[in-house]
């Protein structure tokens, strides 16, 4: 049974919108390619939908997610993985390796148990491996407050104390204390009735000018790229998840206010010969202003701009301030191609 995409916590997710950015997809069928899936929520609605899907990221915690939930059409994990036997010198050396999470973002203890996990992870094959490693980034988050890598130590420690949570904020968030065995065992139902079989459909971990070597044509590019943003930091937010595993890419880096048009500029003028369609999405919350792009984006084609109000969550707490999400559908002329 479906039960629809999981729990991952990915600040800026798309999932409650997603349902509407699929009904303005210009095409009701065919190959899209999700060029900056982050969470991969957007992938998923458009798995679900029937489409074939593309779903890149150049952060290896997103690709992770992409490869057990939009790549895997069948494969789940068992519970029984968690009680199999690992070589204590492996894990001894990931304990080692993984020192620079202690006292930083968890305790010793804690960084000894997720160092055996990630053993338990590497014996595992196919989207297994993939599956478990999704469900230990799922657990080092739901561990954080604000569910992000890059909150300091000390505030880390007082958030976590349970007392003052509730003396401040009336919910002792109980979860953050809890084993990372156990949000594995409490996710791991969720994200297995996640698993279908769709179109076909590939997972890729590249930056956005790299992956375009590696695909041929598609018929529409989604893209929501990490706009410049306090908020939009991937790379501080889940980077952590990366070192661990060795998988640090160098990238562009599209948070740089000053450099994002052009960069959006170039990403574009690359795209036009892989696709018919783009559609870009944007919140009103961010820079730069949505004239800006879509002077860039008439540069290539006709231009259609959709408008549906919505507001982030944000640490738990609904953002009452008004914003709207744009999505910008480029019709590519063929005179550009």
């Amino acid at each position: 049974m479906i039960t629809g995409y999981p729990k991952v916590n990915y600040i800026g997710n798309k999932e409650k919108i997603a349902e509407w950015i699929i009904n303005e997809l210009p095409l009701k069928s065919g190959k899209v390619l999700d060029i900056f899936a982050g969470g991969c929520s957007v992938s998923y609605a458009l798995k679900r939908a029937g489409y074939s899907v593309i779903s890149n990221d150049i952060l290896y915690v997103d690709y992770v997610l992409a490869k057990a939930l939009i790549e895997n059409s069948q494969e789940t994990l068992s519970i029984n993985v968690l009680s199999e036997t690992v070589d204590p010198n492996r894990v001894q050396e990931l304990e080692k390796n993984f020192q620079f999470l202690t006292d930083t973002l968890y305790y010793q203890e804690e960084v000894m148990e997720l160092s055996k996990l990630v053993a338990i992870s590497e014996n595992l094959k196919g989207y297994d491996r993939y599956i478990m490693l999704s469900l230990i980034r799922r657990a080092m988050i739901r561990k954080l407050p604000y569910s992000r890598m890059n909150v300091p130590w000390q505030q880390i420690q007082k958030l976590r104390d349970e007392e003052y949570s509730y003396k401040k904020y009336k919910r002792r968030r109980a979860y953050h204390n809890k084993s990372f065995e156990f949000h594995i065992r409490e996710n791991i139902d969720k994200y297995n009735n996640a698993v279908f079989k769709g179109a076909d459909c590939k997972a890729y971990n590249y930056d956005v000018f790299e992956l375009l070597k590696h695909i041929d044509k598609v018929d529409i590019v989604y893209m929501d790229p990490p706009y410049p943003s306090t908020m939009n930091n991937y790379d501080d937010f889940y980077g952590k998840f990366d070192e661990m595993f060795d998988k640090k890419k160098a990238h562009i880096d599209y948070t740089k206010k000053n450099t994002f048009l052009e960069n959006l500029d170039r990403l574009i003028d690359a795209l036009i010969d892989k696709t018919k369609y783009i559609m870009l999405s944007q919140n009103t919350k961010v820079k730069p202003e949505p004239e800006l792009i879509e002077a860039i984006l008439r540069k290539y084609g006709k231009v259609d701009v959709r408008r549906k109000d919505h507001n982030y969550q944000v640490t738990g707490k609904d953002n009452k301030n008004s914003s709207q999400e744009i999505l910008f559908i480029l019709e590519i002329n063929s005179i550009s191609c």
